[in-house]
This record gives structure tokens, C-alpha cells and sequence, in this order.
């Protein structure tokens, strides 16, 4: 293992249920030996993506996490073509609604974007920075069915143990073809009770990935609100590939 990998994996280490770490702590849980861990520690802090509880002998993510934050929001092409284009979806949508832009991972969903509603705030399991499981809600299947068989097969393992025993492989496999098919996946409740997800597929071929465009429905949309929502998302699609730079 390279020390970058190293630096990451102990990155990873923290999270909303357990932002503190001790050396010890994550010598342990990593496997390192104590020096390897003080070490590595150490760098992450000299560059501020970590800093210390000196109270507490223990260290939690720093500054610098943010100032990344705040570079890619502003530099990143896929956010900086998609924002305005979001934020008009939300302001038209003919229904309360949380707008969404959502990326593959590794072997995750991360929605990378999020718009709502001005004057509104309602809490969804989709949120920005937060990784979700590739099969289940509107936004993964719809990533899923855009990826060629190559590369949708090493992913099926994690599908598998995201469902319960009994899964079907080829019956979603099945799905996923519709969905390319109509450029389009609805679910109701999957995710979260009561909403109902819509998303429509935003293919980025100069990043090797693929990327979707969705909106989480609050409340009981008929069928022409259905319909009228989607219709959004399909324009909204469009202009944004549109407005993304060729390379």
C-alpha cells in the first residue's frame, strides 16, 4: 500500500458517527502499526486536512476539507454547467421538490449537487457529499443503466448484498435495460417514504462516468405532474451536456 492510499483510507475513517480519532484508534482499525499511523496523521494535519483535539489526544477533519469544497463548487465544469439549470428546475417543478445531481463513485452513487425549492427545506436521504447504494432510488439505476456490461458487471456483487436474499440478477438487469431504453427510472417510497423519485440519465463521456439528473417529489403527484416533471428533467439534461465543455 502507497502512502496515498494510506492518506485516504484514513480519511475515510471519519464520519458524522464518528468524527474523532486517536492514533491508537486508527492504528487499529487499519491495521497500521502505531508510527505508520502518528506519521500519516501528522502529514494529514501539517496539510490541514486534519487538526488536533489537544484536550482529547484526538484528531478531527480540518480546514482544508472546506477549502476544497468551496474549489470545486466554483471550478468543477459538471457543477458549474448544472447549477443554473438546477435551481430554474426548482423554481418550475409543478410540485414541491428537491432537485438532485448524482455521479458514480467507486463503487457508490454520491449525489454531487442539490437544489431546492426557494422557501423550502425538506430533508432527503440524497444529499450532497453523501454516498448511497447503486440499486436502490431513482438517481443510482438510472447511473446503472448507462453503464455498458463490462463495467456494470463488477459492480453486481455490491447490488447482491444490497438486497435481500433472493435478489434476481437478471430481472434487474431486465430493469436496468427499460430504464436505459426510456431514458428514464420513476420510484415511489424507495428511498424515502412518501417521495417519489424521478431521474433521467446525464452521460459525461469525457470522464469515463456516468451521471444523473433527478428530482425527489414531495406529496402524491398525479400522472401529468409526473409527466410534466419529467419533462423538466429532459430539458434541464439537455442544457446542461450542452453547456459542458467538449474536453
Amino acid at each position: 500500500m502507497n502512502r496515498g492510499d494510506r492518506l485516504h483510507l484514513i480519511l475515510r475513517l471519519f464520519t458524522p458517527e464518528r468524527p474523532q480519532w486517536t492514533a491508537d484508534e486508527t492504528a487499529a482499525a487499519l491495521g497500521f502499526s502505531r508510527s505508520t499511523a502518528y506519521r500519516q496523521l501528522g502529514a494529514l494535519v501539517k496539510s490541514g486536512l486534519l487538526e488536533t483535539l489537544e484536550h482529547a489526544s484526538a484528531y478531527v477533519l480540518g480546514p482544508a476539507i472546506i477549502e476544497l469544497d468551496r474549489n470545486i463548487r466554483l471550478s468543477d465544469p459538471l457543477l458549474r454547467a448544472a447549477t443554473p439549470a438546477m435551481r430554474r428546475l426548482a423554481e418550475e417543478a409543478p410540485i414541491s421538490c428537491t432537485v438532485l445531481l448524482c455521479r458514480l463513485y467507486r463503487d457508490r452513487v454520491m449525489c454531487i449537487g442539490q437544489e431546492e425549492r426557494p422557501g423550502e427545506t425538506v430533508a432527503v436521504s440524497y444529499e450532497r457529499g453523501r454516498l448511497m447504494p447503486l440499486s436502490r432510488g431513482a438517481p443510482s439505476r438510472t447511473i446503472l443503466a448507462q453503464l455498458p456490461p463490462r463495467r456494470l458487471a463488477p459492480l453486481m456483487t455490491t447490488i447482491e448484498a444490497e438486497n435481500a436474499a433472493g435478489f434476481d440478477a437478471d430481472a434487474f438487469r431486465r430493469q436496468l435495460r427499460e430504464i436505459r431504453k426510456e431514458a428514464c427510472c420513476i420510484t415511489r417510497g424507495e428511498v424515502d417514504d412518501g417521495v417519489v423519485g424521478i431521474a433521467v440519465p446525464l452521460a459525461m463521456p469525457q470522464r469515463a462516468t456516468a451521471a444523473s439528473l433527478g428530482i425527489a417529489c414531495f406529496g402524491a403527484p398525479d400522472e401529468a405532474t409526473l409527466a410534466r416533471v419529467r419533462a423538466l428533467l429532459a430539458a434541464a439534461a439537455a442544457t446542461i451536456r450542452a453547456s459542458l465543455p467538449a474536453a
